[in-house]
């Protein structure tokens, strides 16, 4: 005969350190409760068995908004992207204050009109967006037009000059840039010499950003380098890989390489096939599959990590807030995670 009581109210109130009656509000829906509250109940009626567990948690769905959020992201090979992507659905699942919807697509085909067409086509399903984009008119025009239309806007990763200012989560980019100039020069000969910025293209402001950034660090801080005039890559690694070999042949006094976008491959491919490297500081943004091997050879000094993890739980945290906002609150809807340096002993 089993003697062990069954849990009750008492219980589940004791095991996650609340009132009787707090419980109760959640079970039977008698009085409003927040959303952390009634997520801490469901989880201590789990953890004790209680019976009516399952109940809890189909109230607390049936209070939660539902919202439709559209998320556009670059269409690369990149590891961060897809990082990211996955990030982001994890973060609106187990979001405890909404049941959330993601619908995420990919931007392959990088023509302002063709990005104009999905930034429309996801308005059209959801009450939000967030997108990785380029400063074009067209593009720029088209925020403003779904703005227009009751859609909320979130400039995911590059803050976006639109007309009004909007929502924005990500790295702060200049400073990013200037993290990577001071790297360089801490790693590098302090007689100078020359340094290379990699950009996926002038458009997307976040490159353009961390390039400025690299600029002002040796323009103030360290004059004895020489920043060479950015190259710009489109992210393919066959371009950056071509661009290296070059690079290491024209500049022998080339002390540090900074690739502020993607393509990654392609840059340690050719250090790789490189035998007499100059001494030189390698800073690569994101850690890929290929940058952790590189770094334990020596080819890659360091790698910047936006922390795509970070950015993902910001991203859906303002994405909540912002269809019962009224205006953009520069302290809670525009979000800046911090980077990570990422070196050989913490890989």
């Amino acid at each position: 005969m089993n003697h062990k009581k069954r849990p009750t109210i008492a219980t589940v109130a004791h095991y996650a350190n609340l009132s009787v009656a707090t419980v109760d509000r959640v079970l039977n829906a008698r009085a409003p409760v927040n959303p952390e509250t009634a997520q801490k109940v469901q989880e201590a009626a789990e953890a004790v068995g209680y019976f009516a567990a399952r109940l809890i948690g189909e109230r607390i769905n049936e209070k939660k908004p539902a919202y439709h959020f559209g998320i556009l992201l670059l269409g690369t090979s990149q590891t961060f992207y897809k990082t990211l992507s996955d990030a982001i659905v994890e973060q609106a699942r187990d979001s405890q204050v909404a049941n959330i919807v993601c619908h995420i697509e990919l931007i392959h085909d990088r023509t302002p009109s063709s990005i104009v067409g999905q930034i429309h086509r996801l308005a059209a399903l959801c009450d939000c967006l967030a997108l990785v984009s380029f400063d074009h008119p067209l593009i720029i025009n088209a925020i403003e037009q779904v703005r227009q239309q009751g859609v909320h806007v979130v400039s995911l990763l590059t803050d976006l000059p639109t007309i009004t200012p909007g929502a924005y989560v990500g790295t702060d980019n200049l400073e990013v840039g200037r993290t990577a100039g001071w790297l360089i020069a801490h790693g590098s000969p302090k007689d100078g010499g020359s340094v290379a910025v990699m950009l996926g293209g002038h458009r997307f402001l976040g490159h353009e950003q961390r390039e400025a950034g690299v600029r002002s660090f040796f323009e103030e801080k360290a004059p004895q380098f020489r920043v060479l005039p950015a190259i710009i890559t489109l992210d393919n690694g066959a371009i950056t890989e071509e661009a290296t070999l070059e690079l290491l042949a024209r500049h022998p006094d080339l002390r540090g390489l900074y690739v502020a976008g993607g393509g990654v491959e392609g840059v340690i491919s050719a250090l790789a096939a490189t035998p007499h490297r100059p001494e030189l500081c390698v800073i690569l943004q994101e850690p890929t599959v290929e940058s952790r091997p590189a770094m334990r050879k020596g080819l890659v000094t360091l790698v910047i990590d936006s922390q795509p993890r970070l950015i993902a739980q910001a991203l859906i945290e303002v994405m909540v807030q912002l269809p019962k906002a009224d205006t953009i609150d520069p302290q809670r809807h525009r979000v800046l995670v911090p980077l990570q340096i990422v070196t050989p002993e913490n890989i």
